[in-house]
């Protein structure tokens, strides 16, 4: 039978590396514009807002990951002491 191991200072970084990265990604206009008549500034309107929501989905699953991959070095490491 394989052994699984997992080490706290790889996991520690990666977490780290991961959650430092992600207030690097945002994205905020700064001037909200309104040409009811300009079918450009709607489709960069509506390309602005996919955008925005992309990048907050993004947040969401890489926050999602980071804890799932603490949760699994958890359970490997409370079943390690488990067999000691």
């Amino acid at each position: 039978m394989t052994e699984i191991s997992t080490n706290q200072g790889v996991v520690s970084d990666l977490t780290m590396q991961f959650t430092s990265s992600l207030s690097d990604v945002s994205f905020s206009t700064k001037k909200s514009f309104s040409f009811s008549q300009s079918s450009a500034a709607s489709g960069l309107k509506s390309s602005l807002t996919s955008l925005s929501s992309s990048i907050s989905n993004f947040e969401s699953y890489a926050s999602s990951d980071v804890k799932k991959l603490m949760t699994i070095h958890q359970a490997i490491e409370k079943a390690e002491r488990g067999k000691n």
